[in-house]
């Protein structure tokens, strides 16, 4: 797979200028392991609703509380929609059997002009630290910049598309789903977002998904040939596990 940022890590300085503008509002691949996890929502309002990387998973009782069973260990992010709330994000990341524990973040007062010129410097810095991190093979210093960034502006969708690249990079592709997902939740209008996810699907063996990530990148940028290659091979795939299932019969 070609990825759009470029196999020499490129893209992230050109990215610096667009990533000051805050936007409104090597590693070894995934364990997947039998011992799930848990996230405990409290001290919400009742009715919430959560969803958990784009899934929704129910909402929270008449004390504003919620218990997520079978959290899968790793990365996760949690978005907690409460009636007359702003949405608030969150982003755990858990080892098999442990509990997360979330409450409400205290409302923040808007930033002045200052702290608003001051953020975007802080984020410009940590996207070109991460960009020579990446382009000099130090995988980790440049995913701790890459979240010290999301931090700052958690709703940027091109910062987590960079950590989904990251995470594809190092073969990590559970990590770099997740990325994805969030990446299209603040903007599902990006190509190569969809690619991405679905890339990172087709090698966690979700073909199925993958297409229909492939497909949506295909309808968004319809003049990107790697796109429909990519599109056409899921749907080659999938046609190919059909006929295995109808020998067996």
């Amino acid at each position: 797979m070609r990825l759009k940022s470029g196999s020499e890590i490129r893209r992230l300085p050109t990215l610096v200028a667009a990533l000051i503008i805050v936007s409104p509002s090597v590693f070894a691949a995934h364990d997947r392991t039998a011992e799930s996890s848990q996230a405990l929502l409290q001290g919400f309002l009742s009715g919430c609703s959560v969803e958990m990387d784009s899934v929704a998973r129910g909402k929270t009782d008449a004390q504003g509380a919620l218990m997520l069973t079978g959290v899968e260990p790793g990365d996760h992010y949690l978005h907690v929609d409460c009636a007359g709330q702003a949405e608030q994000e969150f982003f755990i990341s858990v080892k098999p059997g442990e509990r997360a524990a979330l409450k409400p973040k205290p409302a923040a007062p808007a930033p002045d002009a200052v702290q608003t010129a001051q953020s975007r410097e802080e984020l410009r810095d940590l996207v070109l630290k991460a960009a020579d991190a990446r382009t000099a093979g130090h995988a980790e210093e440049a995913i701790a910049d890459l979240r010290r960034a999301v931090d700052l502006d958690p709703a940027n969708a091109d910062l987590h598309r960079e950590l989904g690249i990251t995470f594809l990079l190092l073969k990590d592709w559970n990590r770099a789903r997740v990325e994805y997902l969030e990446a299209i939740k603040h903007d599902p209008s990006e190509a190569e977002s969809h690619n991405g996810l679905g890339y990172a699907l087709e090698k966690l063996g979700n073909v199925d998904g993958a297409a229909r990530e492939y497909g949506a990148a295909t309808r968004l940028d319809p003049d990107d040939g790697e796109y429909r290659e990519h599109y056409f091979k899921a749907l080659a795939m999938l046609e190919a596990e059909k006929d295995n299932k109808g020998k067996k019969k």
